[in-house]
């Protein structure tokens, strides 16, 4: 007998109708998903062209929001939208994932009419935040309880529009995530202060480390550690300014609430 074809063995991602069927997954079966996600891309693009990179690169961010979130109702917006084949895999388009950008196929962008699970035609640089906003508004007008999440890059984030955006977003204070994919690539090299301030922020894990050490001992030390750790949980924002790197509170300022680096 001979021995079966890699590509003819069974696969996790051929099993999952929907996203939240993630949920079922241990942090191994998640692992293994991303590499046959990476593996479905390259064969697929190198057939039918496309923005390979760039969705290698976003491949476990996407698989992650999607375990948390529950899309739909639950809305991610693309910045840009050429980062989006692990989402388009994972909402029921793997079937027909072969005829990516080919006529009468699979957009290479995230394409309302194509799919319920795309928000948005995300094709333009910097514009995610804006649409992400104006989705947490209406939400908030109807009353309404689902998670707004907009996936920008570091190229993107530093466009005229998505400041423009930062800015009313700091305004408004209506609830939603930004997922900053600062992985300090993009079509040609990234220029000007902020790309600089990014850099700083990538190289500093101050802030991280310095957390999870003092919050292991004083876990560790019993109940009046544990009442100080709360203590400081409710003066959170003064322990940031004095361990976050520099470049991250330029976010903070603006009334958006930052997490440390993963």
């Amino acid at each position: 007998m001979e021995p079966s074809n890699h590509e003819d063995m069974p696969r996790i991602i051929d099993a999952l109708v929907s996203p939240s069927d993630l949920k079922a997954l241990d942090d191994e079966e998640l692992e293994i998903v991303a590499r046959e996600i990476r593996d479905q891309i390259v064969r697929t693009a190198s057939h039918t062209g496309g923005h390979v990179a760039s969705s290698l690169g976003a491949v476990e961010t996407i698989l992650t929001l999607h375990a948390e979130l529950d899309c739909p109702p639950d809305r991610i917006v693309f910045d840009v939208g050429h980062q989006a084949y692990a989402h388009k895999i994972l909402t029921g388009r793997l079937d027909r994932f072969d005829t990516l950008r080919q006529r009468g196929g699979l957009s290479g962008f995230p394409t309302p009419s194509e799919s319920p699970y795309d928000s948005h035609p995300s094709g333009h640089a910097s514009d995610s935040l804006s649409v992400a906003l104006g989705l947490a508004k209406a939400r908030d007008l109807r009353g309404g309880t689902e998670h707004v999440v907009a996936l920008i890059g570091d190229a993107s984030i530093s466009g005229g529009m998505a400041f423009e955006a930062l800015n009313h977003i700091g305004q408004e204070r209506s609830r939603m995530v930004i997922v900053l994919n600062d992985n300090g690539m993009s079509i040609a090299p990234n220029v000007g202060a902020l790309a600089h301030h990014f850099g700083n922020l990538r190289a500093s894990n101050l802030y991280r480390d310095k957390r999870e050490s003092l919050y292991r001992r004083m876990v560790e030390s019993g109940p009046a550690g544990r009442a100080a750790l709360a203590l400081m949980d409710s003066a959170k924002g003064s322990v940031k300014h004095l361990l976050l790197p520099e470049s991250t509170m330029i976010f903070e300022q603006m009334g958006i609430t930052c997490l440390a680096p993963v």
